[in-house]
């Protein structure tokens, strides 16, 4: 990504706090900054991104603070993408350019980096993708690769073009991959997945627990900042990725449920799915917090339920490099405790149907499970750790067990058979 922030630019950048002032007469919450990690999150976001993303700005100078127009630009895309019927990215930078918040002063250029910068904070509020902008090759839409160069299901393309910026947004988000999955719905075209995601209809702590795919399967966890990610599965490199920020999809869930009752408390996440009037392949609205609540349970069956697995999470560092205000502490929780403090009700099984508790990541979490039964112990010292199968596993061992038993008997035996003949060899030689 590109750094070229003048440094007394960023030096002066703050923050959209928590209340944005939109006119004289009222104000505006954006819930989300409540998350201690989000301001810093964002913050390091926007410094990636190219200067002209904000020369579009009204008034903006190198040397003068962008804050105050960036809090109302943030504010006002925010509240256009929770606004109902069709919603794209040109109609948003279309409504920004009539309430003349954005200065294009009829150049195509400044009207590119206009919709550059919706597309960068509509990223930044829904964490679905992060946005990359090539300076060697400027127009369309670009998203960082974050699973170094795997194409799963959910970044199947990496850039679309400037027309795609006038599809609705979820039209316009199925452009990059399967960010938003719709309930029993398998994106992958491998043999072996769909056999799995057709066969695999329940699964236990035991078959994905983090020790089991560290340990025996030798899989590595790269931790993502985009929870579109969350989950796949790059078996060439052997690598799961698992996004770090569980609290977010708790605050997107709190502000959809309160939006009936609490001004303002609306999910740019939610606001993502379909109107459920198409054929869309996609999740609707009402979908996402069933998909933001097996997110969070998915951090329980892997890690959160097996003592062994609590331990590989205490082991790994998610968040390496990152200060602590920019840490999610709140993945500690959810990963590495027995028992967890959550807002929200999860309820823990020793057996999942991954039907009715994982709808949504149903394909993933059968990939993720068939990819591990596979994966058969090497050594001795694997296999003892391996009780995924117990009945089996303690078949083997007792087996076994009697079987060195028995060796043992017939060693002791011989051994007293070879006294007993050198005792009587004596005997005949006296």
């Amino acid at each position: 990504m590109t750094h070229n922030w003048n440094n007394s630019a960023l030096e002066n950048l703050a923050l959209p706090s928590t209340q944005v002032t939109v006119t004289q007469e009222s104000t505006f919450e954006d819930p989300t900054f409540n998350l201690p990690w989000y301001p810093w999150w964002v913050l390091e976001q926007i410094r990636k991104q190219p200067e002209r993303l904000v020369r579009c700005l009204p008034d903006y100078t190198p040397d003068k603070d962008p804050t105050a127009a960036i809090h109302v630009v943030w504010n006002q895309i925010r509240t256009a993408g929770l606004t109902s019927g069709p919603r794209s990215i040109d109609d948003i930078t279309d409504l920004l350019i009539t309430q003349k918040l954005v200065n294009t002063e009829n150049s195509y250029e400044a009207v590119l980096s206009a919709k550059d910068l919706v597309f960068c904070i509509i990223g930044l509020q829904t964490m679905l993708y992060q946005p990359y902008f090539d300076v060697s090759a400027p127009g369309g839409y670009r998203i960082f690769d974050e699973m170094g160069g795997y194409q799963g299901s959910t970044r199947l393309c990496l850039n679309q073009s400037p027309d795609s910026g006038t599809r609705s947004l979820p039209d316009f988000l199925l452009g990059f991959g399967m960010m938003l999955p719709p309930p029993h719905y398998c994106a992958s075209d491998n043999d072996d997945d769909r056999q799995f995601f057709n066969q695999i209809k329940t699964i236990t702590p035991d078959d994905v627990d983090a020790h089991i795919l560290s340990r025996l399967c030798g899989l590595k966890i790269q931790w993502v900042d985009s929870l579109s990610c969350h989950l796949e599965l790059d078996k060439h490199s052997s690598t799961l990725f698992i996004y770090r920020y569980p609290s977010f999809c708790v605050s997107s869930i709190q502000q959809h449920e309160l939006s009936n009752t609490i001004e303002g408390q609306k999910s740019v996440l939610h606001s993502c799915g379909s109107d459920g009037n198409g054929t869309l392949p996609w999740a609707k609205k009402e979908d996402v917090t069933g998909l933001l609540r097996e997110i969070l349970l998915s951090y329980r069956v892997i890690f959160g339920q097996n003592r062994r697995s609590r331990t590989v999470f205490r082991k790994l560092r998610p968040f390496a490099s990152i200060p602590r205000h920019g840490q999610d502490q709140s993945l500690g929780e959810f990963c590495g405790k027995k028992r967890f403090n959550c807002p929200l009700k999860l309820v823990e099984q020793e057996e999942y149907d991954l039907a009715i508790d994982f709808p949504h990541l149903q394909s993933r979490m059968a990939q993720l499970c068939g990819y591990a039964s596979r994966k058969k112990p090497r050594s001795l010292r694997r296999l003892w750790q391996d009780r995924r199968d117990s009945p089996a596993w303690l078949a083997y061992w007792s087996a076994l067990a009697f079987g060195l038993m028995g060796l043992l008997l017939v060693l002791v035996q011989t051994v007293f058979q070879i006294l007993q003949y050198v005792d009587q060899v004596q005997s005949d030689t006296n």
